[in-house]
C-alpha cells in the first residue's frame, strides 16, 4: 500500500502532462512550460527510450503487484485498460510521439522566432 500513493501520484502528474503537451500550444500564457515539456519527453525518449515518469510509475506498481504487465508505453497500457485490449502497438505510440514532439517544436518555434 505504501507503493501505491507514490505511483498514484505519478499517474497524476502523468495525467496533467499528457494534455499540456498535447493541447499547451492553444494557451499562449503557457508556452514556456509548455516547450520545456515538449523539450523534456523527447529528450527522454530519445535518451532512455522510454518516458521516465512511465519507467518510475511502473516500478513501484511491479513492486504491489508483480504480475502487472507493463512495457514502458503509458499510453499503449493506459488504452488497453480503457477499452480492454491495445488498440495499438508500441511501436505506433513511439513513431507517433516522436513525430508529434518534434512537429510541435518545429512549428511552435518557427512560429514563435521567424515568421513573427
Amino acid at each position: 500500500m505504501k507503493d501505491r500513493i507514490p505511483a498514484d501520484a505519478i499517474f497524476l502528474l502523468h495525467a496533467v502532462l499528457f494534455p499540456l503537451v498535447l493541447f499547451g500550444w492553444t494557451m499562449p500564457s503557457l508556452w514556456y512550460p509548455y516547450i520545456a515539456s515538449l523539450v523534456a519527453v523527447l529528450l527522454s525518449d530519445l535518451l532512455f527510450g522510454y518516458c521516465i515518469l512511465s519507467k518510475w510509475e511502473f516500478d513501484l506498481r511491479k513492486k504491489i503487484d508483480p504480475t502487472v504487465n507493463y512495457d514502458f508505453t503509458w499510453s499503449s497500457y493506459y488504452t488497453s485498460r480503457l477499452f480492454g485490449k491495445e488498440r495499438f502497438s508500441n511501436s505506433f505510440w513511439k513513431t507517433a510521439a516522436l513525430i508529434f514532439l518534434l512537429g510541435s517544436l518545429a512549428i511552435n518555434l518557427y512560429f514563435r522566432y521567424f515568421f513573427s
